[in-house]
């Protein structure tokens, strides 16, 4: 390309740059979006949700916590000067009484002497209250109507995990799961065994249920337990095994699996004990196990609660994580159940 060529492409360039800066300067700025568009790929969308993982749902909520604090403080910082009302610099006292109080209430005795913590307790009781002046000098301003917030919280985070060869109780077809990941030597898991029995007697065929394993490495046994309950499948005894092995979960050498076993009264103990030995449902629990962290399953036991479709082997809905309380899982499940959610 000759000089005179190239100075013609600079300036074409430049004039092209200065023109993008002109309009997008005076662009009106586009509302903030929970779910925005991050690229079209032949001419379909693909957005934040579309990308999102459980890591990328919290950052998005601390996001979203941190803008729900600093934004009523840029508004308000703008509305001062138009409106007497808004007063960003309040007279806050904090009495002596009060620090007193909070001294004893929140049992801080153990933290150090009054004398040493008085200072920053004032400056905390100081901090709150000025909090809740802002928060109630904001409230004003979105009921005069002197602001328009568009900031919205994300998108709930919901997962797509698969059932695969899960055991599955309840009635097969049920438009509602409750999937578990579960260890069977995870203390956690053998509690919630007790809630979850509660909850399947509650909704019985109106929902599935799925078992699938997540022996964790420091557990050593687990990944037996778990392939000697997937061999006791073979033969129909999968339930029986499973519950004796969440009530004696430090027994669960080789020796003790072909004993429970035994106890369980499996037909083909030759079999089972081969299966065993040779440990066929391997491939299964590794595939149990990738499934689960490819969903944000990290410790046991996890749970997925969502609606089912029983073509496509998919559960899609909420990631509960821990020993949870019989009333969150009837939340969810109900959640699910209501037409209108």
């Amino acid at each position: 390309m000759k000089p005179q060529q190239k100075l013609q492409v600079c300036r074409f360039l430049l004039v092209t740059l200065l023109t993008l800066f002109v309009l997008t300067s005076h662009a009106e700025p586009l509302p903030y979006q929970s779910n925005p568009l991050l690229a079209t790929v032949e001419g379909q969308a693909i957005t934040l949700d579309d990308v999102k993982t459980k890591a990328i749902h919290d950052l998005t909520l601390q996001l979203y916590q941190q803008l729900q604090q600093r934004l009523p403080e840029v508004i308000l910082e703008r509305l001062q000067p138009h409106h007497k009302a808004i007063d960003l610099n309040p007279k806050i006292t904090v009495s002596e009484q009060q620090v007193r109080d909070f001294y004893k209430t929140n049992n801080l005795q153990s933290r150090g002497k009054y004398q040493a913590l008085a200072p920053k307790i004032r400056e905390f009781l100081k901090g709150q209250l000025r909090f809740e002046h802002l928060q109630n000098q904001y409230g004003l301003a979105l009921e005069e109507g002197w602001v328009t917030t568009h900031l919205t919280p994300p998108t709930d985070f919901l997962v797509r995990a698969r059932v695969g060869t899960a055991y599955l109780q309840g009635k097969p077809n049920a438009k509602v799961m409750l999937l578990e990941f579960s260890d069977y030597q995870c203390p956690f898991c053998r509690r919630a065994q007790g809630t979850l029995k509660r909850v399947m007697d509650r909704y019985q065929d109106r929902i599935s249920y799925g078992y699938r394993h997540f022996p964790l490495s420091f557990h050593t046994e687990a990944d037996e337990a778990a392939i000697a309950v997937e061999c006791a499948r073979e033969q129909g005894k999968f339930l029986e095994l499973h519950e004796l092995l969440y009530e004696n979960q430090k027994a669960q050498t080789l020796s003790h699996l072909k004993q429970y076993a035994r106890r369980i009264k499996v037909v083909d103990l030759k079999e089972f004990d081969k299966c065993l030995e040779s440990e066929r449902y391997r491939s299964l629990v590794d595939q149990d196990m990738d499934d689960g962290s490819e969903i944000g399953i990290t410790g046991t036991p996890g749970f997925v609660i969502g609606r089912y479709n029983p073509k496509t082997k998919v559960v899609v809905g909420d990631l509960l994580s821990g020993a949870l309380p019989y009333q969150n899982f009837v939340e969810r499940i109900e959640k699910y159940l209501n037409p209108d959610s």
